[in-house]
């Protein structure tokens, strides 16, 4: 029996009026336009299985978010990776402390070995090293490239990409590429219409909203 689809908008009508159509499977990439932030929000929102749609399911891993009692569907957020628009950060964790944060709470993983990938990530995209002080220490272009270090740490089933910056788009097809590989799913949430069409991106699908309905758009421009 195949797989599931890692992340499943099963004419998925939100309480925004959008309805989403899209199957995401192992080792795709989604680049997705929705048309606006909060339109972005609710996609994300409703992936995460934070709300619930009027009409049809969202499905992480087969499980319909709808159904799953609340320790089992925190579990299943665990699986997920997520870059955020700027500011989603806790202001008194140092950005090494929110990096990590996660991964102590949903996995078994020693700190050290957390530390050390977080290095390792973090060099990866441009960084020195973790930036260890507050968030309101560090510059947008450090916690940009900190937010991607956030996202990818760890074995995630699937990353959300919340409009990451422009000038990160090389280091983070790299590891696209990469995590792709092993087997992660990336929905990539972008309000640029130059990243949208850039060929560089190696989508599996392209998706917009058109008519209030986000879904593939092969033969749209």
């Amino acid at each position: 029996m195949a797989n599931p689809p890692v992340i499943e908008f099963d004419g998925a009508a939100l309480e925004n009026g959008i309805t989403v159509d899209l199957a995401l499977h192992a080792g795709e990439l989604a680049l997705i336009d929705p048309g606006d932030e909060s339109h972005e929000r609710a996609v994300v929102d409703a992936a995460c299985g934070l709300t619930i749609p009027v009409r049809g399911a969202v499905r992480m891993l087969g499980r319909d978010w709808r159904r799953l009692p609340p320790d089992l569907a925190n579990a299943l957020r665990g699986r997920i990776g997520h870059g955020f628009r700027p500011g989603a950060w806790i202001s008194y964790l140092s950005v090494l402390d929110n990096i990590m944060l996660a991964q102590l709470h949903h996995t078994t993983q020693p700190e050290a070995d957390i530390r050390n990938e977080a290095v390792r990530l973090s060099m990866a995209f441009g960084l020195p090293g973790v930036p260890t002080g507050l968030p309101a220490d560090c510059g947008p272009g450090d916690l940009a490239r900190a937010d991607l270090v956030r996202a990818f740490i760890g074995s995630p089933a699937l990353v959300i990409l919340e409009g990451p910056p422009g000038d990160l788009t090389g280091a983070l097809v790299n590891r696209i590429r990469t995590v792709r590989d092993r087997g992660t799913s990336v929905v990539w949430l972008t309000l640029a219409p130059e990243l949208w069409h850039d060929q560089v991106i190696p989508a599996s699908q392209r998706c917009r909203l058109h008519g209030g309905v986000i879904a593939a758009a092969k033969d749209r421009p």
